[in-house]
């Protein structure tokens, strides 16, 4: 019963602290800045950022 319950808690706490604020920031060939800020998984935070790119300008998550 305690494994059970320790399983349980960590999976938990695994799940829950998966979604959080990612920043993405965009480099062109003038400058580095912010360009937003989303509440999300890692790869959906990815995925946001990479939207935010077009041209010669390219978004990452910092």
């Amino acid at each position: 019963m305690k494994k059970l319950m320790y399983i349980f808690i960590c999976c938990t706490f695994i799940f829950c602290s998966c979604k959080k604020t990612r920043v993405c920031e965009c480099k062109n060939s003038n400058a580095t800045y912010d360009a937003g800020e989303i509440d999300a998984t890692r790869s959906q935070g990815k995925k946001y950022c990479k939207d935010l790119s077009s041209g010669d300008t390219q978004c990452y998550m910092k």
